[in-house]
């Protein structure tokens, strides 16, 4: 996985940083706000092993199958389809990464707004599972069609098929997506790095900084990230590129009282989706946060 150097200024687009959306999240909870996780990717190694587990469980009951004189026609059908509608339910993963964050921070008038609209992605998502969970049942019956026998042999197929569903549902998009994420963003450093870091780069001297709602946060730094009193007296979250989940933690730990690691989980999310908009040099993207609402987030230019 790429790990960003505290030595570089390098700064993945806007799109990039969007494909971290699709990635494998594991949450963290800190004084009563559970964290779904944003700039984070984890468990990629397992994903894959499950994809490649995937062709080898179905590769060999498909081939025990045919064997067996099965057509394996509808069969191999089955399994390509099953790929598709894996990747198809994934697509709405970055959605409800995003409104599973916002969430986090959002005031009640637009909580309820987005809580309908991801229990909608999550129902849609759901229901592509669903589809390949009915594949796995179809290929288990089409083989018990010509079998007729339910044995060790019938059981080692239906255990197959189902394993490889429930590994098509827990792996498949996670495995494929990330692994384009990974190629993406390791494309845009290596430019970055033969540009002679000027290309996918940020203004060291120019942080993106948030105002904090508690202005009684303790100051703190991790890495390029920090925590400051300026001389007006407000607290501000200053950072310099991406606040990865484990930064945005470490700066969260640092706080004593838990009403302190309470507001700043909230406002650090806050801050986390103003920098998935994004693009280095402090340029927006066309979906990026107004200048009323940034204003109204205490944001400071």
């Amino acid at each position: 996985m790429f790990d960003f150097n505290y030595e570089e200024n390098f700064e993945p687009s806007s799109n990039t940083k969007q494909w971290c959306l699709y990635t494998h999240k594991t949450p963290r909870a800190f004084a009563g706000v559970n964290l779904p996780g944003l700039f984070q990717t984890t468990n990629y190694v397992w994903q894959i092993l499950g994809f490649i587990a995937i062709f080898l469980l179905e590769g060999l009951a498909t081939f025990w199958c045919f064997l067996e004189g099965v057509v394996i026609t509808a069969i191999l059908a089955s399994i390509f389809v099953d790929l598709v509608l894996a990747i198809v339910a994934h697509l709405y993963q970055k959605d409800i990464c995003r409104m599973q964050n916002e969430l986090i921070y959002e005031e009640q008038e637009n909580a309820g707004r987005i809580k309908r609209q991801l229990k909608s992605f999550k129902l849609r998502q759901n229901f592509f599972y669903l589809l390949i969970m009915i594949s796995a049942i179809f290929k288990i019956f089409w083989f018990f069609d010509v079998y007729r026998i339910v044995d060790a042999t019938m059981l080692f197929i239906m255990t197959c098929y189902i394993i490889g569903a429930i590994l098509h549902i827990t792996c498949t998009g996670y495995a494929l997506f990330t692994f384009i994420f990974n190629w993406k963003i390791n494309r845009e450093h290596n430019a970055y790095l033969d540009s002679n870091h000027t290309v996918y780069a940020f203004n060291k001297n120019s942080p993106l900084r948030t105002r904090l709602n508690s202005q009684d946060v303790h100051e703190a730094q991790v890495g390029r990230h920090q925590i400051i009193k300026d001389p007006d007296g407000h607290i501000y979250l200053e950072t310099l590129g991406v606040l990865t989940d484990a930064e945005l933690w470490t700066l969260i730990g640092k706080q004593v009282e838990q009403e302190h690691k309470r507001a700043l989980a909230v406002d650090g999310v806050r801050h986390q989706i103003l920098i998935l908009e994004q693009d280095p040099m402090g340029v927006h993207s066309s979906k990026s946060t107004s200048t009323d609402e940034k204003h109204k987030m205490g944001v400071v230019a």
